[in-house]
């Protein structure tokens, strides 16, 4: 094991994909919560976002997926796609 490495916890790095991938970001806005932000990835067939793979959540990190999906409900981007 690497001692300097810095482990980011699986919220975080989804957190950081989502933001980072404009149709990602664009999906969160119009989710309610992380199950409507389920539903609708996977109908692309995303399973995995930021290298964390949705069925290894536990309910307390669904939690704070919930908290980020309400804080990006609604958000309108200025970026044209």
């Amino acid at each position: 094991m690497n001692s300097s490495a810095v482990y980011t916890e699986p919220v975080n790095r989804i957190k950081q994909a989502i933001l980072f991938d404009h149709t990602l970001e664009n999906i969160s806005c119009i989710c309610a919560n992380w199950n409507e932000f389920l539903i609708e990835t996977s109908e692309w067939g995303i399973q995995t976002v930021g290298g964390v793979d949705f069925v290894s959540l536990t309910q307390d990190e669904i939690t704070r997926l919930d908290q980020f999906m309400v804080s990006q409900n609604g958000y309108i981007t200025d970026e044209d796609y």
